[in-house]
């Protein structure tokens, strides 16, 4: 997590749409984990934001990431956001909440949710992991599951639902970048979704594509 200022000076001050707010400062220790929330969490409507990018464990220096998009006209504060995430049998559920007070997604904007610090890794804006953590490793992000229900939730609403039946061993899944993301649209991975293997902003590290985390997807073929 960084400051506004920081976010601002780390993406050249190009800011479309708002771009995501971050006035917080960094955590102190990544590793520890924190506190419990207090219960408070963004009142909103189904629909409000849209899960449009996902990228799962693969070789290679990239971290995994969950994007988040705001298609409404108002800023969404981000904290209390539960992202919530269950096996395609229904087992083993799985689930973080986000707990930056000061985190708001600007209209037309995105999130990316990831597994690591924004300080080393500046395509993330949030990092999951002292929260959602390796079993066996506090300082190691856990997997994404490579099927699985995706919820996203506020106060107990369902903001967005996607099933997604596979994550491609290179680059992301993306929501279809022809039109503006839509939770209506991107509920099944089948249809409207496909892999991205766009190499993003920076300079490709390691094994595998960067795909496009903050920006706007390409359009699937």
């Amino acid at each position: 997590m960084v400051s506004s200022g920081r976010f601002e000076a780390r993406h050249g001050m190009r800011l479309p749409g708002g771009r995501v707010a971050l006035t917080a400062a960094l955590l102190a220790a990544v590793a520890c984990v924190r506190p419990p929330l207090a219960d408070d969490c963004p009142a909103l409507a189904a629909g409000d934001l849209v899960i449009s990018e996902l990228r799962g464990p693969q070789s290679g220096s990239y971290r995994q990431w969950i994007e988040l998009y705001n298609p409404t006209d108002a800023p969404v504060p981000a904290r209390g956001l539960r992202l919530e995430f269950t096996q395609l049998d229904g087992t083993s559920p799985v689930a973080f909440v986000l707990r930056d007070e000061d985190l708001t997604i600007e209209p037309g904007d995105y999130l990316v949710v990831g597994g690591g610090p924004p300080d080393d890794f500046p395509y993330i804006d949030y990092d999951y992991t002292p929260d959602f953590h390796s079993s066996t490793n506090v300082d190691a992000p856990r997997d994404l599951y490579g099927a699985a229900t995706l919820d996203l939730v506020s106060c107990g609403v369902v903001l967005d639902h996607l099933v997604y039946m596979g994550l491609p061993a290179e680059g992301t899944l993306s929501l279809d970048g022809s039109a503006p993301p839509d939770a209506a649209s991107n509920d099944d991975s089948r249809a409207g979704w496909c892999a991205n293997t766009s190499p993003g902003e920076g300079p490709q590290t390691g094994i595998g594509l960067n795909g496009t985390p903050g920006e706007a997807n390409p359009p699937c073929p």
